[in-house]
This record gives C-alpha cells, structure tokens and sequence, in this order.
C-alpha cells in the first residue's frame, strides 16, 4: 500500500531538523501537507472576512468609527485580511516546494505580524475597561503592540539565512496566550461588576459563558500545536483569530468600546 500524501498524523519538525520526523525537510509530502495545512488557516479568515465584510459591514452596517459602531470589528477585518495575504504566501511557497523562499516567506512574515498586531490592539481594550485615561492607555497599547509586531518582521529578514522563522514563532504563541489571557480577565471582570455589559447586545451570563467557551476553544487550540502535526498546527492557529472575531462581536458593542446614540465613540470616535 502506497503511502498517502496527506496524512493528518503526520509530525515535522522545524527547517533541517525534519528528518527526525514524519514529513522530512524538502520532501513533496512535507510540501503537500504544509500547503493544505495553510489552506485551512486561509479558510479560517476567508470566513471570518466575508462574515465581517458582508454580514457586519454591509448587511449590518456595524463596521465602523462613531456612534453605533463596533470599531473592533474593524480592526479584526484588517487583521484577518493580513493573515488571508500571509497564507497566500505560504501555500505559494509550499507550493513550488521552496518552503524558506525569501521573497514569499519574508511577506508572510510581515502579513502575519500585522494580523496579529491589529488583533491584539483590538482584544487590548479589555485591560482598560475602567481606566480614566481609557483613551491614551488603549492608544499607547496598540502603537505598542504594532511597533513590537512590525520591529520583529525586520528582525525576522535581518536574520533570515541563519535562523529563517525562528525569530516570528513565539510571536504567534504571545498573540495566542494574551488573547486567552484577556477573555479570562474579561470573564473576572464580568464576574465582579467591573464591566457593565449592554443587555441589548447580550445579558452578563451569556458574555460569561461565551468568555468560558472561548478560552477552553484557545486552550485546546494551542495544545494542538504542540503536537508537531502540521494539519493540526495552522488550521488551529486561525481559530485564535475566529475567537478573537467572536469576542469583539461583543466587546465591540459595550460601553468600554463604543458609544451610545448620540455620542461619539470612546475610541477614535
């Protein structure tokens, strides 16, 4: 019996170090399986763009700045749409099986830190919920947020023939482990009265339950990419994005974030 091309078990280890595992360093199979792995993650935000787009956006009109719009969302759009372009990157590189390409690699790269920045700028505004200053603290957050993301891409080609995506990994599993962290502060939050939840959005024990849910769907999602199975690693990490689109859905409508009618928006209103 031949063996498949795609194998969902199957494990690969991290640039030449992949003979010590299922899908060896510059092999087809390796090739193939990353290539279908980075069409799941692509799927993952070509769906949550056309929800955002589509569905928020034009059916809704919910995407925007100022009042009764949910700004969050916005931002999630991009980031989505960033990640989208960097797994485009990645299934042409794995494509033509050149999987450390400079040109393809290095733009993905850059996409993926910009998708990951704008959607932790975007989950950042829970830390602020009762802040006086909720303005200028949430500000300084996200140009943070997006200079550590941005100064990691040019680390990342400064050092590309020596340690190609040694440097943007972890970068991946921050983004994962603060947005994990920020449902279970809002879930405490919550909890404690601290945040005042819009009933005509959601009552304070369904954002409860769905903060719950969350955080179990992220904790199981990074399990799985520990696993060093490629169709289990990517897939996964665009469900980090998909509950970051979940929770802004709501984040996104609350005082903390966004206005009443009549008024302009806390943030960048």
């Amino acid at each position: 019996m031949e063996t498949p091309y795609i194998n969902i078990f199957d494990t690969a280890g991290d640039d030449d170090d992949g003979a010590n595992y299922d899908l060896q360093f510059g092999s087809d199979r390796r090739a193939i399986n990353f290539a279908a792995s980075h069409f799941g993650f692509f799927m993952y935000n070509f769906i949550n763009v056309s929800y955002l787009l589509f569905i928020e956006g034009y059916a809704l009109r919910n995407i925007g700045r100022g009042a009764g719009k949910n700004f969050l969302h916005l931002l999630c759009l991009l980031g989505c749409s960033c990640q989208m372009c960097s797994c485009i990157t990645s299934i042409t590189r794995e494509n033509i099986n050149d999987e450390f390409n400079t040109f393809w690699a290095n733009s993905g790269t850059i996409f993926s830190n910009m998708g990951f920045a704008l959607c932790n700028c975007a989950i950042s505004v829970v830390w602020f919920a009762n802040s006086d200053n909720r303005n200028r603290n949430w500000l300084i957050m996200a140009i943070v947020w997006i200079v550590v993301h941005n100064v990691n891409s040019v680390i990342s080609y400064m050092n590309w023939e020596e340690e190609h995506f040694i440097p943007f990994r972890p970068m991946v599993k921050i983004s994962a482990v603060h947005q994990t962290v920020a449902f279970g502060f809002a879930l405490y939050m919550i909890k404690k009265g601290s945040i005042r939840v819009n009933p005509v959005v959601v009552s304070k024990d369904q954002f409860a339950r769905l903060c719950q849910v969350l955080i179990i769907i992220n904790i199981v999602a990074l399990a799985l990419a520990t696993r060093k199975m490629p169709i289990f690693i990517y897939p996964e990490t665009g469900i980090i994005y998909a509950t970051c689109v979940v929770f802004c859905k709501f984040l996104g409508q609350m005082e903390l974030a966004t206005s009443t009618a009549g008024e302009t928006s806390p943030l960048l209103g």
